[in-house]
């Protein structure tokens, strides 16, 4: 990308400016008014079907040259910039991208830039407009960015296709070997599976070997994602098979991919409801919380290491979960009525479209969310278990 160090600096900023007029991959806007708000969703539309690139808010051009000196614009006291981009984009560009968005604060007191950053994408054609306009870059600067014609549209949608293949692939592959610890045709037997993965897998991050490096060498506070002495080589990556040993250890399976897909199988444990006098039961769903918030952590890392800061798909299931009683808080909370907490569908899911950066700013607000999917306690109380969950284990 444009800017190659991270955080984007004043400095930074000045120096694009001295290297780059707007073109195939840089463009600039004085301020961010309702004009440019109106014009982002073409700029960054333009830019994914594109070679990506950066939109700098807060630089003037003329005839596409950077004017100094370089200032700014008038920062709204309430205004969050991201979270403003976020829904523009998630309103308007089809399907959905999230550039990675900077607030930079200029030396002028109350203004800032504002740096988009958006990487070439493969999930091409990017349209706006009711679905219906896609726009290119030209490297013009008098026109940036232009209507694309329909057989570029046509390479662009076969440039889609060959990733979305992949990713299935590799799901159903990992899917297909952790059956060896955590098998499907024991419907007694509750399980969850997780894999967060790009979600256009065009190209490897990494290499296999690098992969099982990662995986073998990644740790916690109090565990670490895999056991000592249970790797195994597979196809594009490494893997991680623990065998279930009643009652404590369940069964676990773990696969890092030279492709950016993690992904994790675990069985639940089956624990008393209320003390070891009750007979009655429930899931133990520190299980799948402690497996979804290590493969997260991993999950960054892997992809910070390797280079890959744009959007991830993040899917989460509960399989032969019905008639069982689902409670993630502590049982003083509600009462003891397993009933109020039976689950009436043999499959519960959520899934969520996420940026790198979301998954380590807002990982509190993201697990509190998707847990919230698969069980059901209010939300504050549950926010509160997990928070204490995340410190407990060092995250």
């Amino acid at each position: 990308m444009i800017f190659l160090e991270k955080p984007i600096t004043l400095q930074h900023i000045r120096e694009v400016c001295a290297r780059f007029n707007e073109g195939m991959r840089v463009e600039y806007k004085g301020t961010f008014d309702a004009n440019v708000r109106e014009q982002l969703p073409k700029i960054i539309s333009s830019f994914s079907n594109s070679q990506g690139g950066v939109l700098v808010v807060g630089v003037r051009a003329a005839n596409g040259v950077p004017q100094a000196p370089f200032e700014g614009f008038a920062a709204q006291p309430r205004e969050e910039y991201s979270l403003t981009v976020e829904n523009i984009c998630l309103r308007n560009v089809h399907p959905p991208i999230l550039p990675r968005t900077h607030l930079v604060q200029s030396d002028v007191p109350g203004n800032v830039f504002l740096v988009l950053e958006v990487d070439e994408s493969s999930e091409s054609p990017h349209a706006i407009e009711n679905s219906k306009r896609v726009y290119v870059r030209t490297g013009s600067a008098a026109n940036p960015y232009d209507l694309a014609d329909v057989n570029l549209i046509i390479d662009l949608v076969k440039r889609r296709r060959e990733p979305l293949e992949r990713r299935d692939r590799l799901l159903k592959s990992a899917d297909r070997r952790s059956r060896q610890v955590v098998p499907i045709e024991h419907i007694d037997r509750p399980f969850a599976l997780i894999s967060i993965s790009p979600t256009f897998p065009r190209n490897p991050l990494c290499t296999s070997q690098q992969a099982w490096d990662f995986l073998n060498e990644t740790q916690f506070t109090h565990a670490s994602l895999v056991p000592p002495n249970s790797m195994r080589r597979v196809l594009d990556g490494a893997a991680s098979l623990t065998h279930a040993n009643p009652p404590r250890v369940t069964g676990q399976y773990v696969e890092v991919s030279k492709y950016g897909l993690l992904f994790a199988a675990k069985q639940f444990a089956v624990i008393p409801w209320a003390g070891n006098a009750d007979a009655r039961e429930q899931l133990y769903f520190a299980n799948l919380f402690q497996t979804l918030l290590r493969l997260t952590i991993c999950a960054e890392r892997f992809y910070v290491a390797n280079g890959h800061l744009g959007s991830v798909l993040m899917n989460i299931s509960l399989h032969h979960v019905q008639g069982r009683a689902m409670r993630f808080v502590a049982a003083d909370v509600f009462g003891d009525n397993p009933e109020d907490f039976r689950c009436c569908t043999d499959l519960v899911s959520a899934e969520r479209l996420i940026t790198v950066d979301q998954i380590r700013a807002q990982r509190l607000d993201m697990l509190t969310e998707i847990l919230s999917d698969l069980t059901w306690p209010p939300v504050e109380r549950l926010r509160e278990n997990v928070e204490r969950m995340i410190e407990r284990m060092g995250a």
